[in-house]
């Protein structure tokens, strides 16, 4: 190999190495995340095909996110209203509250950190999203009535 070829080479691995290090947000696309807090854990999954976030602490939680490069905002979460022990849910209205207030994120090795303008941050270890269950569950139908008077329920048969 003569020294203009390797020159060349050479520099198009330099210039590869040296490449936009800039996040891609289409990598968040469907990937969950895990990460715990005073022994609470908090997860965060992303949707594959909307710009949808959801996850739980105490409370299953979802709402909207929008990212361009390494910046990142989330919508409040929408969640539900279940009480827990008073660190996890501390830990959730923290969670909550900081999320409204992440500017950018990170994603790399399989850690999502995202951070606010006063520098707080968060790290996420990215997991594996839980398998669709291929089984098919059967259902009966109940029909359901209302009644003026009481009923009175019939003792199960002796087997």
């Amino acid at each position: 190999m003569n020294l203009k070829s390797f020159a060349l080479i050479a520099g198009v691995l330099a210039l590869t190495a040296c490449g936009d290090k800039t996040p891609n947000p289409e990598m968040l696309k469907g990937e969950s995340f895990i990460a715990s807090n005073n022994g609470t854990d908090i997860t965060l999954s992303f949707d594959a095909n909307e710009l949808r976030v959801n996850g739980q602490v105490v409370n299953l939680y979802n709402g909207y996110y929008e990212a361009e490069g390494a910046s990142i905002k989330f919508s409040p979460f929408a969640s539900t209203m279940m009480m827990g022990p008073v660190e996890s849910m501390q830990v959730e209205q923290e969670y909550f509250q900081f999320m409204t207030t992440v500017e950018s994120y990170d994603l790399k090795d399989g850690q999502l950190t995202l951070k606010n303008a006063e520098g707080k941050e968060m790290v996420f270890q990215q997991v594996e999203a839980a398998a669709e269950t291929a089984e098919v569950v059967e259902t009966e139908t109940v029909e359901a009535k209302v009644v003026s008077e009481p009923v009175a329920a019939e003792p199960a048969a002796a087997k």
